[in-house]
């Protein structure tokens, strides 16, 4: 998953921003809510015989409805528990997909049978001397995003943890799914194989995580094709978009050509990228065969956003390798009811946005001095974030199901990215490997040995120490000290010694010449209201909170262009006479600006860099 790009900057002014449809041909009958009854499943009986059929339809889309129907033989027990998951892999947070379930009934030869729900997520199916039955269920579906389902009159998008159920203890029972388009719709994307000998859009899963971890488009979608490594891939491109096509695939070769040389190992007989056009675009979430991208329509217009469109693809398809194949060992079997903790998020999703940047390097996206202008940036968001010297990053990776998906006002002050310090962990990590072994190695050859070791050999995840292992063999010493006191604390990551080992130096600078408040305040309505206050700033010091309204601003009305003045424009030493609402309170506050303590980071190469480090600059930037 790629997070949506967000910086903490130094005091900021932030300004003028600001029916259920019915299965058919279904008897009614009534959901029982159980209260106390208990969750616990029992054990399936011999899956030998047992089989499992989806049939996934959307009569109505323009109400936002999936239409699901499972058709599951040879369940020969007294019951089944039926269950949805609760989160989507790779977004790292109980979305409660059950809350928009409707209508669930089950049946046996036309004749209803009694569903009792045991708890958020479960619904007990009784079906006595009846191995055959079938559940129908509406799913309500208007959230567009990579992580969530959607349909509408243009187009409807399945994913699958948040639609299909399974029958519990059942995960690992092969299936098949039938997809009916609505009416006027012609194109399925999935990455799903088609099922031989089947109906048209009829696909196969091997078990319950390939189909939970294989997205549907439906609708009229311009599909392209491309192919790299003689791997066919395709792109589900939804919604208007301008682009010079034969550049864009020929650059999506490129791309995924470079990522597919880091490890060196092709997993693939096939690949979909599934692309959503839309105002909001942004985004991506991985899968095993695909993934879902989010594109605004005019993206390819333009050189930067195109840049970064390639750097997304290069996140999202690097996740083949590492969190789908090289994952921490948590991340799969995956537990569908509640949380999947781990520590080694800044590893699965950091590293990998340090691989997208260096992958997009290498194939020639960015000159070298623009990739280190990446970095430097990437640097100062984090140094520059008070929450950095307060969570530890493994911290960061192991607390994203309560934190990471639900900033609020204060999370800047106490939390760092698992995504940014990831990327910065990686880096530096790999200078050392570099700088370790004169070159002949990389962080690329510690994804390697994932893969044989854990992927091919053990066919499972790694645990933490495992990881320092790894590193540890390739760089052929260990970096206890640096895992200890850098990843799992919060010690500040020596950049200047790193970046050193290849030429390169890092200075910084005042991020600003003026005077720092330590406050963002935005115009709402007419109103200009607090909305972050800085850990140890002036504001922070002074007393002014998140939502205080500035009524006066020197003793005036504050508008637009004074406070953009006053707050960002003024030296040091200014003293700001502030008259604030707080709640139904009014108070006064004399507040003098400080120095900006926020900095501005660059890279460049050093003047007195020697031949053995312009050797392994030329290694550490090598394709």
């Amino acid at each position: 998953m790629l997070k949506t790009a967000s910086a903490l900057g130094r005091a900021t002014l932030v300004l003028g921003l600001l029916a259920a449809v019915p299965v058919a041909a279904q008897t009614k009958v009534k959901t029982k809510v159980k209260k106390g009854t208990t969750t616990a499943t029992a054990a399936p009986a011999d899956k030998g015989n047992a089989s499992l059929r989806y049939t996934l339809a959307m009569p109505a889309p323009q109400t936002h409805y999936f239409e699901v129907k499972m058709e599951l033989r040879g369940f020969d027990r007294e019951y089944t528990d039926i269950k949805m998951p609760v989160w989507a892999p790779g977004s790292y947070l109980v979305r409660e997909f059950a809350r928009h379930v409707e209508r669930l009934q089950a049946t046996a030869g036309g004749q209803p049978l009694a569903v009792e729900k045991l708890d958020k997520n479960t619904w007990r199916v009784r079906h006595p001397k009846q191995s055959n039955f079938q559940v129908n269920y509406g799913v309500y579906a208007y959230e567009l995003s990579v992580r969530t389902s959607y349909i509408d009159a243009d187009h409807g998008f399945a994913l699958g943890s948040s639609i299909f159920m399974y029958p519990a203890g059942y995960k690992d029972l092969s299936s098949q799914v039938t997809v009916q388009p609505a009416a006027g719709w012609s194109t399925v994307s999935t990455a799903l194989r088609p099922a031989a000998g089947m109906q048209k859009f009829t696909y196969q899963s091997a078990n319950y995580d390939e189909l939970a971890d294989s997205p549907i488009e439906v609708g009229s979608q311009k599909v392209l094709n491309f192919t790299a490594n003689n791997t066919p891939h395709q792109m589900a491109m939804f919604g208007p978009f301008t682009a010079d096509e034969p550049r864009l695939l020929a650059d999506m070769k490129r791309v995924t050509e470079a990522a597919q040389r880091v490890v060196g190992q092709n997993p693939l007989d096939h690949y979909l990228f599934i692309v959503h056009h839309t105002e909001a675009g942004g985004g991506g979430l991985e899968h095993l065969y695909s993934t879902t991208l989010g594109a605004r329509p005019g993206t390819y217009s333009s050189e930067v956003g195109y840049k970064n469109f390639m750097r997304l693809v290069a996140h999202e398809y690097f996740h083949l390798w590492n969190v789908k194949r090289i994952r921490p060992i948590a991340l799969g079997p995956f537990d569908y009811d509640r949380e999947n903790y781990t520590h080694m998020l800044w590893v699965s999703e950091g590293q990998t946005e340090y691989m997208a940047n260096q992958i997009t390097q290498r194939a020639g996206f960015y000159t070298p001095q623009e990739y280190f202008d990446i970095l430097a940036g990437v640097i100062s968001g984090v140094e520059n974030q008070p929450g950095n010297k307060f969570q530890p990053v493994a911290m960061s990776s192991f607390d994203a199901w309560i934190r990471g998906y639900r900033p609020d006002e204060n999370s800047k002050n106490s939390e760092i990215s698992y995504y940014d310090k990831g990327e910065l962990v990686g880096m530096v990590l790999d200078l050392m490997i570099v700088q370790a072994t004169n070159g002949q190695k990389h962080i690329d050859d510690v994804f390697r040995l994932l893969y044989d070791k854990y992927y091919k050999g053990l066919k499972r995840g790694f645990t933490d120490q495992e990881y320092q292992d790894a590193v540890a063999e390739v760089a052929g010493r260990r970096y206890d000290d640096f895992f200890q006191n850098c990843v799992y604390g919060t010690r500040t990551l020596d950049y200047a010694t790193a970046l050193g080992y290849v030429g390169l130096g890092i200075t910084s600078a005042p991020a600003s010449p003026n005077g720092s408040l330590g406050a963002t305040i935005a115009s709402r309505g007419g109103r200009f209201v607090v909305t972050f206050v800085k850990r140890d700033g002036v504001a922070w010091n002074g007393g002014l909170n998140v939502n205080d309204e500035i009524l006066q601003l020197n003793g005036a009305a504050p508008t637009e262009d004074a406070l953009r003045q006053a707050i960002l424009s003024s030296p040091a030493s200014t003293t700001l006479k502030l008259q604030v609402k707080h709640g139904a309170q009014t108070h006064d506050l004399n507040l003098t600006l400080a120095p900006d303590p926020d900095r501005k980071y660059q890279i460049q190469p050093l003047a007195t860099a020697t031949p053995d480090q312009q050797r392994l600059l030329a290694k550490w930037l090598s394709k």
